[in-house]
């Protein structure tokens, strides 16, 4: 006779636990009720309604619309912007960022987060204009910074906390998929904390995290049409697994 195996998840028992106490931790923090009415957002107009083309309005609608989706009030962050490639202008001439500007040097960043002497900042590498997911991404992680240091939820930064905050805030999805559009950017290393090339959290740790989160929340929503191929596999996965145990 032959026994139907049971689902296993695409991640070790430590990384399982870690997102566990993690998401225990913020539902404390967050409140009961916050915690569970938070919806998943999907690359909609539902969640964004604009036709995006690349411009700087593009980021500063999204700076807007995602600080209304997390919940951030009665704080004013500044966006900026900078390019780790050079400029040509009109005149010939040839410009870049220099480091000093953002307070420290750089190799490369997708996105940074500055607090300092009481004013916000949000950097954002121009390259990310033209790829309206990733752009969302790097916002929602930035603005995560906001509510984990910025609203004293934690003294140390911690990067993979920060991703997993913007996961709990709905964007697993823009995280998930960003990964693979991240791969012409490295890190950065100067003044605030910054979003990574390659992101922090593993593909397999954000999709055990959506489908928690969306188990535990009780959404019904079809992530097969917004998810890439290999993050919908462990995302199946991992809600398999839930549903089993």
């Amino acid at each position: 006779m032959f026994w139907k195996k049971k689902p296993k998840l695409p991640i070790t028992s430590e990384d399982k636990a870690w997102v566990d106490d993690c998401l225990k931790w913020l539902r404390s923090e967050l409140s009961e009720r916050h915690f569970l009415e938070i919806k998943t957002v999907t690359p909609t107009k539902d969640f964004y309604n604009r036709t995006f083309d690349g411009t700087e309005d593009d980021a500063h609608f999204i700076l807007k619309r995602t600080m209304e989706l997390m919940c951030i009030k009665d704080v004013d962050i500044e966006l900026e912007f900078f390019s780790d490639n050079a400029v040509h202008s009109e005149d010939g001439s040839i410009l870049t960022t220099p480091s000093e500007e953002i307070d420290g040097s750089w190799d490369s960043a997708a996105g940074i987060y500055e607090m300092k002497d009481g004013e916000l900042k949000i950097y954002i590498e121009r390259e990310q204009l033209k790829r309206t997911i990733s752009l969302i991404a790097t916002i929602a992680h930035e603005l995560a910074h906001q509510i984990l240091i910025g609203e004293n939820r934690i003294e140390k930064n911690d990067e993979y906390l920060t991703d997993l905050v913007a996961i709990t805030y709905g964007y697993g999805i823009f995280l998930g998929n960003s990964r693979f559009d991240f791969s012409t950017f490295s890190t950065f290393d100067g003044g605030g904390w910054q979003s990574s090339a390659q992101g922090y959290l593993p593909e397999q740790v954000i999709a055990y995290t959506m489908a928690k989160l969306s188990f535990e929340r009780g959404e019904n929503i079809d992530f097969n049409q917004f998810l890439e191929k290999e993050i919908k596999t462990y995302f199946l996965q991992s809600y398999n697994y839930l549903e089993t145990n």
